[in-house]
């Protein structure tokens, strides 16, 4: 009686897991990155597209690029909001590179430097502040 259950519990558990990975493989590109970027895995979601070349892969790294960029911002710790800022900043100028005409990527960009202009001897790192002029933005 033991080993029956045993067995039952045994293939249960086998069965659930066989499940779980045919419904892993039976989600889209674009379901499996918006799961990871659900759960704040950016740099796995960039690995998962990196793997593909189709159109839709670019479509989706721009939206990774520029859903990371936005969790920064609102997600950051104060002590770390330079930091934050100036990597948010990255994930933008990502985004631009991938589609130059993003609105949302550079408004959320003329937000940030709103924000530098109201401190006195304050602004981006240079590495961003030279990639944002190749932009035209204006410092």
């Amino acid at each position: 009686m033991m080993k029956k259950v045993l067995l039952a519990i045994t293939l249960l558990g086998f069965m659930t897991a066989c499940s779980q990975s045919d419904d892993k493989t039976q989600m889209t590109l674009d379901q499996q990155v918006d799961q990871l970027v659900t759960e704040a895995k950016f740099d796995e979601a960039m690995e998962l597209l990196d793997e593909t070349s189709s159109e839709e892969a670019l479509k989706l790294r721009e939206d990774v690029h520029l859903r990371h960029g936005i969790y920064l911002i609102y997600n950051a710790d104060p002590s770390q909001m330079r930091e934050n800022a100036n990597n948010a900043l990255r994930e933008f100028i990502a985004v631009l590179e991938l589609n130059p005409d993003n609105e949302k990527a550079r408004a959320e960009i003329e937000q940030i430097l709103g924000i530098y202009r109201t401190f006195p001897d304050r602004q981006p790192a240079e590495d961003v502040l030279d990639q944002l002029r190749d932009f035209g933005f204006q410092i």
